[in-house]
């Protein structure tokens, strides 16, 4: 009996999980292993999305074990590992695993005598994950950052999706970060790239072709947003190679839409949504019974990833689109008051990019008290503290600006006349205040 137990574009994060309950290695038969895979051949024959490709790659995986090409192994668990290899280069969600026949039989038991969890329990998991959502900040320059690990099923995570789309609405630009999702849902794919949309639900996002049903499966934005809409607020996401599946379809229709800036890595390259299939021989696979196909392009990501518009190394997309958002911002109609808050964030970013260092001789001339404030040189550093309380160190901006690392609500600006110390200390704030500060030592 062959059974299907997931569906939907998942991931690794979402996919029914099961584990072996043998620790060692299973030894199987030849003919065990020849019986598994032609099994496992008949799922992709009769459930992959292409009816074409769906023959072609099952007889390609029939010759090979004819040829002798799984001979060498004598384990269910190698075997798994080998034809997921071979499989993901014909579809990237192709994936097999071995769990042994007995939890294949729980699995094929009557719902009825299954051990079934509360409501209450259901979404325990993805609860204590935050439904995905691993950090919602505001970053300097006052951008909006969602950090999102995975796309859960909005049924359950709505509530948390909306208010990390509610705790960043005050936000001049967004940046959503999925470097380290794996897939999901696409109803929360559809939940997210919505908001950033016109209300109305005018817009086809994505359109789902399967062998399942006569006509394609349509995902059009939602007519209204629980959360508003943010039609023109700049958007940028971020990726890396490891971003997969409903990873990857978030910021692919986003671009097609031509609605985000995407920066980092190409994707993994995974397009096809499908499902989890049961063999009685112990053995799963993972089939894509569905194909994403963007109105827009007409295609998917499948093989290819999705392409960021600006290219760099995973490890510095925050910066990179943080340094966009800033000169975005700067060159639109803003007031003064934002735009001192653009630049000091555009100014520490590049600090910390490029730090200035300064001799012990060259911070010297700093030191000293100015009114109730005072600075000191310890190890290397310039320390300020303000009425005897602890100190703090400060980072060198060049051209005698400092600032608490970090931190950009203020600027302490030194003045100097000559050779020798610092005559005054300006504290500017980011309210645009100056607070003067003559040296009294």
């Amino acid at each position: 009996m062959i059974k299907q137990i997931t569906t939907g574009l998942v991931s690794g994060a979402l996919v029914f999980a099961f584990s072996s309950t043998a620790s060692a290695q299973t030894s199987i038969s030849d003919a065990q292993r020849d019986a598994a895979v032609s099994a496992l051949a008949q799922v992709i024959e009769d459930e992959f999305f292409d009816a074409e490709r769906a023959a072609q790659i099952a007889e390609g995986l029939r010759s090979a074990s004819a040829d002798g090409a799984f001979d060498v192994i004598d384990e269910a668990e190698t075997l798994a590992s080998a034809l997921t290899a071979r499989l993901s280069e014909e579809d990237r969600h192709f994936g097999v695993n071995y769990i042994g026949p007995e939890a294949v039989a729980a699995a094929n038991a009557p719902r009825e005598s299954r051990p079934r969890p509360s409501d209450g329990d259901r979404w325990a998991g993805l609860r204590r994950q935050n439904f995905g959502f691993a950090s919602v900040e505001i970053l300097p320059g006052n951008i909006g950052y969602i950090d999102l690990r995975q796309f859960a099923p909005i049924q359950p995570a709505e509530s948390t999706a909306r208010a990390a789309l509610e705790f960043i609405a005050g936000t001049d630009a967004v940046i959503f970060d999925v470097r380290q999702n794996g897939g999901g849902a696409p109803s929360m794919v559809q939940y997210l790239v919505s908001h950033f949309l016109q209300p109305g639900g005018q817009t086809l996002i994505n359109t789902f072709v399967s062998r399942d049903y006569a006509y394609p499966n349509q995902m059009w934005s939602l007519p209204s947003h629980p959360a508003g809409n943010r039609p023109d607020i700049p958007l940028y996401v971020l990726t890396s190679a490891r971003t997969g599946s409903a990873g990857e379809a978030f910021p692919y229709h986003l671009k097609a839409l031509e609605r985000a800036t995407l920066i980092g890595e190409s994707t993994y390259g995974a397009g096809n949504p499908g499902g989890t299939f049961l063999t009685e021989a112990g053995f799963t696979i993972f089939v894509s019974t569905g194909s994403a196909q963007n109105p827009i392009t007409g295609t998917n990501w499948e093989g290819t990833g999705v392409q960021p518009h600006i290219e760099t190394a995973a490890g510095d997309a925050l910066d990179t689109a943080l340094a966009n958002a800033y000169a975005t911002l700067l060159e639109s109609g803003i007031d003064d008051g934002a735009r001192l808050t653009l630049e000091w964030a555009l100014e520490g970013l590049n600090a910390n990019a490029e730090p200035v260092s300064l001799s012990e001789t060259a911070l010297a001339r700093y030191a000293g008290t100015y009114g109730i404030r005072r600075f000191s040189v310890e190890d290397g550093q310039l320390i300020y503290s303000r009425d005897g309380r602890p100190g703090a160190a400060l980072q060198s901006l060049g051209d005698h600006r400092f600032r608490l690392e970090d931190d950009d609500d203020a600027r302490f600006i030194f003045v100097i006349g000559g050779s020798g110390p610092a005559d005054r200390m300006d504290l500017h704030l980011a309210d645009g205040r100056v607070i003067g500060n003559v040296r009294t030592d």
